[in-house]
C-alpha cells in the first residue's frame, strides 16, 4: 500500500468521524459556531425623560439585547431578573429574596411581543423612577416579597440576562445609587441617580 492510498484512507477514516460526531454533537456545534450570540448592555445610564400617566415627570432606564450574530436569529428571547442584592450595615451586598427569574418588560410592552425574535436590536426596561416616587425595577410581575425597589436614598445590584430557546447571555450586572433627590435636568439627575456595570454583585 502506498503513501496515497494511506492518505485516502485517513481522511475517510476522519471523514466518518467527522460525521459520526456531528451526528451526535451537531446542534451544540451548531449554536456555538453558527447559533446566535445575546448580549445584554445598559443602553442609557442617564436615563430617558418620560411623563407617568398622571403627568409626573418620571426617568425611565432601558438596557439593549444584541444578538452578534444577526443571521441566526435568536427565539423566544427573554430579559430575566435573576439576582438583586441590596447593602448589608458592613457594605456587602447580600442577596434579597427572590422566589425565581423575574421577565423584564419590554420597551412599550402593550406593542410588543412577549417573547419576541432577536436578530436587529432590541430594547427593555430596567426601572424607572417618578418624581416624589420610589426606583422600582420594572418586571411583568412582582411578587408580595421583592425588593426591587429604592423608595429613599439607597443602593442595589442586580443581575440580569438575555434567554432563548436557542442561547443564553453571559449575566450584566448593574449597580442603581439614589441619593433620594430629583432633579428636572439630565445631567444633574444623573449625579442623584448613578446607574452603571460593575464587575461584581457581592461584594
Amino acid at each position: 500500500m502506498n503513501g496515497w492510498d494511506l492518505l485516502i484512507q485517513a481522511l475517510v477514516a476522519i471523514g466518518t468521524l467527522a460525521v459520526a460526531a456531528l451526528a451526535i454533537w451537531g446542534e451544540w456545534v451548531r449554536e456555538k459556531v453558527a447559533g446566535p450570540k445575546l448580549e445584554v448592555t445598559l443602553h442609557d445610564p442617564e436615563g430617558e425623560p418620560i411623563s407617568g400617566g398622571d403627568g409626573t415627570p418620571a426617568r425611565f432606564y432601558h438596557l439593549k439585547i444584541r444578538n452578534k450574530r444577526r443571521w441566526a436569529p435568536a427565539h423566544n428571547v427573554r430579559v430575566l431578573l435573576t439576582k438583586v442584592n441590596k447593602p448589608a450595615a458592613d457594605g456587602s451586598f447580600p442577596m434579597a429574596a427572590l422566589s425565581g427569574p423575574l421577565q423584564l418588560t419590554w420597551q412599550f410592552p402593550q406593542f410588543h411581543p412577549l417573547f419576541p425574535t432577536i436578530g436587529p436590536n432590541d430594547i427593555c426596561d430596567l426601572g424607572n423612577l417618578q418624581r416624589g416616587r420610589a426606583f422600582t425595577l420594572s418586571p411583568y410581575l412582582t411578587p408580595n416579597n421583592f425588593q426591587g425597589s429604592l423608595p429613599a436614598a439607597g443602593k442595589m445590584r442586580v443581575e440580569v440576562i438575555a434567554a432563548a430557546d436557542n442561547a443564553e447571555s453571559s449575566p450584566l450586572l448593574v449597580e442603581i445609587a439614589w441619593d433620594g433627590q430629583w432633579s428636572d435636568d439630565t445631567g444633574t439627575m444623573s449625579k442623584h441617580l448613578v446607574v452603571k456595570q460593575v464587575t461584581s454583585i457581592d461584594v
